[in-house]
């Protein structure tokens, strides 16, 4: 089962000729998420299985050194017009953006560039960047339920211009998946984890024994190629106390003395492990609520598995499905979506607000499996001006489908993940 290929959203967008045009594709994202085989699939859908080159293969390098223009011939020998090219773990090499925009800038008219990698491609873009103008980056996180069905979605009701659109076509999307059969893959990817690997293979032991290791692997290994954390058994402690504190804000302080290390050092190791892919955070939203806000930043695990099962673990659930469907419908050009919580001095919380273009769209409460409508959800109006975000209040049970006044959901998480990409 674990050789099978599962369809990707990505796929519908990220070589869209009217969203890319003759830009190369840059898709940047975690370990062992799919990325290569992605690649590979795109060449032999093209005709250009001759064409990866994965830069971690000494053959590669040698070829390059040898002729800077390797590639070249063989993607000529091919006989077929714009030919794909992939380099996989560019990234890791010196000079690897002079490389790019060389091979761009003479062949870029004829020979289309795949390139694939994780933290630093992505983090790249933050520094004096001289491939501006020459690629379009998009980023490949782990399966949704859709994918997991084999049922890949490539846009979604918040793709919607404004909050009354958002909540209009999500009327819709409800109706249509009222005959919802995607319970028993939901219950595989809570169990099991949204990386393909341990999915696929569908065995308990060996997802354990794959997500111990994952961790490891990151702080061992990947941490050494973006930064000089010289301190990673510390490190590697911070990943092992954060599934504890899962939606709730973070206090760097109370870390910091767990670790016995600077507030400082906390702050620049969690952001390691965020440009890793491991954790992100999600901000307080505050614009225009008058009772004020805490500041924290609360952080979940990209893969859940790592929270708690219990009530902390649908929360980050909810969370991965909305940070995914937020970064991807940004990559597609629909606006800049970003996540945030709210929370107020006096206790009030909705534990997640969608803003396009910083402009709330919707709003997201998780329980474990309290049917009955939250009071923050029922009470959103006295924090948000003009027309109200929908709002969904997303539970641990299966076949729940309830509507409530004004654009409000209660609803079963996984019916809540079919609607997202």
């Amino acid at each position: 089962m674990s050789s099978e290929y599962v369809r990707r959203s990505i796929e519908a967008y990220a070589f869209d000729q009217d969203l890319i045009g003759q830009h190369m594709v840059f898709i940047a994202g975690p370990r062992q998420v799919g990325k290569t085989r992605l690649a590979r699939r795109l060449l032999e859908e093209k005709g250009c299985n001759s064409l990866y080159f994965n830069w971690d293969d000494p053959t590669t390098r040698r070829e390059y050194l040898e002729d800077p223009r390797f590639f070249e011939s063989p993607a000529r020998a091919l006989g077929i017009p714009d030919p794909w090219i992939v380099f996989d773990e560019i990234h890791k090499r010196q000079r690897w953006r002079d490389i790019l925009k060389g091979a761009y800038d003479l062949f870029g008219d004829e020979f289309r560039f795949l390139v694939t990698g994780s933290a630093r491609l992505d983090l790249f873009r933050r520094s004096g960047d001289s491939l501006v103008g020459r690629y379009s980056l998009f980023h490949m996180l782990p399966l949704s339920l859709p994918e997991a069905l084999g049922k890949p979605r490539h846009s979604c009701f918040l793709a919607g211009e404004g909050p009354q659109e958002v909540a209009e076509r999500l009327s819709l999307d409800i109706e249509s998946f009222e005959a919802f059969d995607g319970h028993d893959a939901f219950e595989s990817l809570r169990r099991l984890g949204p990386f393909p690997e341990p999915f696929l293979r569908q065995q308990d032991r060996f997802s354990r024994i794959w997500h111990r290791d994952y961790i490891t692997l990151l702080v061992r290994e990947e941490v050494r190629e973006i930064s000089r954390v010289v301190e990673l058994d510390k490190l590697e402690n911070l990943a092992l106390l954060l599934p504890s504190r899962v939606g709730s804000p973070l206090s760097m302080a109370n870390l910091a003395r767990n670790l016995e290390v600077a507030h400082t050092t906390v702050k620049k190791w969690l952001e390691q492990l965020r440009r890793l892919y491991l954790v992100f955070p999600i901000s307080p939203w505050h614009k225009k609520v008058s009772r004020g806000l805490t500041k924290e930043k609360k952080w979940y695990f990209l893969d859940w598995t790592y929270a708690p099962e219990n009530g902390c673990r649908i929360e980050n659930i909810a969370a991965t499905a909305l940070y995914r469907t937020c970064l991807m419908l940004t990559d597609m050009g629909f606006g800049d979506y970003r996540l945030y919580y709210l929370r107020t001095l006096d206790g009030q919380e909705i534990d997640f607000v969608v803003c396009r273009d910083n402009r709330p769209v919707l709003t997201v409460e998780a329980k474990s499996g309290d049917v009955l409508l939250s009071r923050s959800l029922s009470n959103r109006k006295k924090w948000f001006s003009g027309f109200i975000p929908a709002g969904i209040q997303v539970v641990d049970r299966p076949g729940i489908l309830q509507k409530h006044p004004d654009r409000t959901w209660v609803m079963s998480l996984d019916r809540l993940l079919m609607l997202l990409i």
